[in-house]
């Protein structure tokens, strides 16, 4: 089902937002990008070239905060919603997702033809997807065990890059049906470009300064110029993706074989409320409703265009505010998705 729905384009021209709402710009975008790409290269080369250890961790996490600042950028060039050129559109989005590992044509492929196409379809959308009771009790011992796994707190952490990063944006290949075309594959080769020459780079930078070895001068750049910045980036998209489309009063449903529609995207999708400051940092990330709604949409509108989609919804939307507590919660009670009854419940209440 998921293979084959995977090729139909995303094309929903009744949910369109209003031009005033939609317009795209090419000057604040390009600061936007530039802004965000210089600070992830100064806090990568000052992690690796500080002289304090402590000093080098708080850069190598800033770094991978950044990554995270990029690749919500690249995500709206995706869209090409980030400026109003296409070939821009292009050159940013492919440049803002190298520092995260992720190949252009990739991640449109699994993010704008299946997680938009197919909202909240169970087994079919790639956001943190349930298992329905019925599949739990059909799968096996060591299924049970890895799904129990990551649907707790501490599995979350790895969510995305064991079950998305890995399979699908990395190694997409080892499918028997990866369906890649020629730019995939040359998207593919640019990202391994990129990790080879950060890791070579960063490790002459680093034996410059002298006083180690090469060996251990590419550990250090390697480790505080990409392995912790990957790992803080992981860990954002992890927690992203899943209170995006998780949460107690979020519905998800069997797939239909058709399209998600406008409601039903609704119903799937969580408008998190945060603290204004990191709201604007992440690019209004979790002013998620309207994203759904058009897609189009670009991240510098979206604070507007969301307060417009929770005003006109034909009924209330799902709206939380996170706190740790909202987390530990949504971890504890959203295990399994039943479908028939159209609510969560907990392993327990599966015989």
């Amino acid at each position: 089902m998921r293979t084959a729905l995977a090729h139909r384009e995303f094309d929903a021209p009744a949910e369109r937002a209003a031009p005033t709402v939609a317009k795209r710009r090419l000057a604040l975008p390009l600061l936007i990008f530039t802004v965000g790409f210089g600070i992830y290269a100064a806090c990568v080369f000052g992690a690796v070239l500080a002289a304090g250890l402590a000093v080098k961790i708080t850069l190598a996490v800033l770094a991978g905060v950044f990554i995270a600042n990029l690749a919500i950028i690249g995500h709206d060039a995706v869209h090409r919603s980030f400026t109003r050129l296409r070939w821009l559109n292009r050159a940013i989005g492919t440049a803002a997702f190298l520092p995260a590992l992720h190949p252009f044509g990739r991640w449109e492929h699994h993010h704008n033809r299946i997680h938009h196409c197919y909202t909240a379809q169970i087994g079919v959308d790639n956001a943190y997807s349930p298992m329905t009771p019925q599949q739990y009790l059909a799968a096996s011992r060591g299924r049970r065990l890895y799904y129990r796994f990551m649907r707790s707190l501490g599995g979350q952490f790895f969510f995305y890059m064991v079950d998305i990063w890995l399979p699908d944006m990395f190694l997409p290949f080892l499918e028997k049906k990866h369906g890649m075309r020629a730019s995939d594959w040359l998207d593919l080769a640019l990202v391994y470009a990129w990790l080879a020459l950060c890791v070579a780079g960063l490790g002459a930078l680093s034996y410059a300064q002298g006083g180690v070895s090469f060996g251990a001068a590419l550990w250090n750049g390697a480790l505080l110029g990409v392995v912790i910045p990957f790992a803080v980036w992981n860990v954002f998209i992890s927690f992203v993706t899943i209170v995006q489309h998780t949460g107690t009063k979020v519905r998800w449903l069997m797939p239909t074989g058709r399209f998600s529609t406008h409601q039903q995207k609704l119903d799937g999708t969580v408008h998190l409320v945060f603290p204004e400051a990191l709201d604007w940092f992440f690019h209004r990330v979790m002013q998620h409703l309207a994203h759904h709604v058009n897609p189009a949409i670009p991240l510098y509108a979206l604070k507007s265009a969301e307060k417009q989609v929770i005003a006109t919804a034909s009924r209330e939307p799902v709206i939380e505010v996170w706190t740790p507590m909202y987390h530990w919660r949504m971890a504890r009670d959203c295990k399994l998705y039943d479908p028939n009854l159209d609510r969560w419940c907990r392993f327990e209440a599966v015989r």
